[in-house]
């Protein structure tokens, strides 16, 4: 009588002369760090994990493969980095990770909340002015630059050019 073979049986059979090369395992590796430190970056900023235990977390990702673990950190943190928002929890991750190149970008940090303060003040004015046209006007007239195509252009832009500069003093470029 014929055996009945269970489907992990025919998938084994059928796969058994696959491999996987030195540069797919590599990039498997990646996406499970990648993966992880997304998770443990959120999880500090929503205050689930202290920065102890960040820390902790970050530790023991290092012991296994320390250069790729820092590169990855630095490029989420990167990428979460905006104008105005979120910065204070991000800059202590950064100082972890990347020592004394975190008070370069500190500075940079600064020069563009600087930038971009001026820049919403100078559209907060120029929404004043059209709202006055348009016979609009008061001490509790208040426009809303969050609602305001021009000033969230703006403020995309200043977001990208933020982080090109950061990425360039962490030499992630």
């Amino acid at each position: 009588m014929a055996e009945i073979k269970s489907t992990l049986d025919i998938i084994m059979e059928k796969t058994k002369r696959l491999s996987v090369t030195e540069e797919e395992k590599q990039g498997f590796k990646r996406q499970e760090l990648e993966s992880k430190i997304k998770g443990l970056v959120q999880k500090t900023l929503d205050g689930v994990l202290s920065d102890e235990r960040s820390q902790t977390e970050v530790a023991a990702l290092r012991e296994k493969e320390k250069g790729l673990v820092d590169q990855i950190l630095k490029e989420e943190i990167v990428a979460r980095l905006d104008v105005g928002a979120n910065a204070k929890e991000l800059l202590k991750m950064l100082e972890f990770t990347a020592g004394p190149s975190s008070s370069a970008v500190r500075e940079v940090l600064g020069d563009f909340e600087k930038k971009a303060e001026k820049r919403k003040e100078s559209r907060l004015n120029a929404l004043l002015e059209e709202l006055k046209g348009k016979g609009i006007s008061g001490s509790a007239v208040l426009p809303n630059p969050d609602a305001d195509l021009e000033w969230l252009r703006t403020k995309s832009e200043l977001r990208r050019q933020l982080q090109e500069e950061i990425q360039e003093k962490l030499k992630l470029v």
